[in-house]
């Protein structure tokens, strides 16, 4: 799989391979995620983040055919008195066409981000994964990735 940083160009192909893990969370959770249509993941939106010098966006492509994008972005904390400085590049989406996963595309896109965070000097690479995508749960899983924090919810609109 060939891997470059996207560039303005690519922002309607990295909108329209947003689609299918969008519908994957829509499905999951509709209360929250909104159906994939032309709005949820614009390609004007994509151009705002490849103009912002924190973020980057990889596409990849099999034989010349984008098959996936990985969307990442340098997060800085400063110093509290409670907690030190903290600087990492968090990945916000990774998705891969259903017809082209477990064949190293997602890999290969987490190696990417993985040579940006180290030529930016950062150490520490973190990602958000709901529970019910026990196929991304896994996958991150064999990428290296281990489970440092965790969010719970209540939903208490039955409750009285």
């Amino acid at each position: 799989m060939d891997v470059r940083l996207a560039t303005l160009n690519d922002a309607e192909i990295i909108s329209a391979l947003n689609a299918e893990v969008q519908k994957a969370h829509a499905e999951a959770l509709p209360h929250l995620f909104k159906p994939v249509s032309p709005e949820t993941f614009p390609a004007s939106f994509v151009r705002q983040l490849l103009t912002d010098p924190d973020t980057c966006i990889f596409i990849g492509s099999l034989h010349g055919e984008p098959v996936g994008y990985i969307y990442a972005q340098i997060i800085k904390r400063p110093e509290t008195a409670l907690r030190h400085a903290w600087e990492r590049l968090h990945i916000h989406h990774i998705s891969v066409h259903r017809t082209q996963q477990r064949r190293g595309c997602g890999h290969a896109l987490i190696q990417a981000v993985v040579q940006f965070a180290k030529a930016h000097g950062i150490t520490t690479m973190t990602l958000d994964v709901w529970s019910f995508n026990t196929q991304a749960r896994s996958f991150f899983a064999t990428q290296g990735f281990t489970v440092y924090n965790e969010n719970m919810w209540l939903d208490v609109s039955g409750q009285e």
